[in-house]
């Protein structure tokens, strides 16, 4: 229901930005920036960078904003994103490294625990899980990020990454089991589920 209620604000928006009203092209940014920011830094790794694909992405948008008929605003906008992102591996820039928990407005991976063993171990898990997303192509990257970082359905992402719906459950189920491989390497850190039923 929610869902709708954007979805039908987000139609309203486009519609008045694509008679050159910026305000309502301002509130699709306000509305979108820190997803859109969040993938891209999860995707490039340094901030600088990924408020400059975030910048670039909004920039685009509003210069084709004319061009977009019946998708949804969020799903080209991220498609924009997601191009500008590979655009920066393909300049050869240096491959995308998943930003510290210390990074503004990223969404932590981990919990937060007043102990201070709790919080090193939290710490720990948190750079084992950046390490082995960051160790994924960037194919798998990028759709586990949009589905488990920015909580997108897979059709959403499949009209982002303009691939089969089949091609990106194939790919966030590979990296999901790559992940869970990689962490399994730290049984200190990650128990199997098998585990905790003994």
């Amino acid at each position: 229901m929610f869902a709708s209620k954007s979805s039908n604000d987000d139609r309203d928006l486009v519609s008045r930005a694509r008679r050159g009203d910026r305000e309502a092209f301002t509130q699709l940014i306000v509305q979108y920036q820190v997803p859109l920011y969040n993938m891209a830094l999860r995707m490039v790794g340094r901030p600088e960078d990924a408020a400059d694909i975030a910048q670039e992405a909004f920039l685009r948008a509003w210069e084709k904003i004319r061009t977009l008929r019946d998708a949804p605003f969020k799903s080209w906008l991220f498609q924009i994103g997601a191009n500008l992102c590979y655009d920066h591996f393909r300049r050869g820039k240096r491959y995308g490294v998943m930003p510290d928990d210390e990074t503004g407005n990223v969404i932590g991976l981990g919990i937060a625990t007043p102990d201070p063993q709790e919080r090193a171990e939290a710490s720990e898990r948190n750079r084992l899980v950046r390490e082995s997303i960051q160790a994924l192509d960037h194919d798998m990257r990028i759709a586990i990020i949009l589905r488990d970082v920015n909580g997108m359905a897979y059709e959403e992402i499949a009209a982002v990454l303009r691939v089969p719906l089949g091609t990106v459950k194939s790919r966030i189920a590979r990296a999901r089991a790559q992940v869970q491989e990689r962490l399994q390497q730290h049984p200190d850190f990650f128990l199997r589920e098998d585990a905790h039923a003994e």
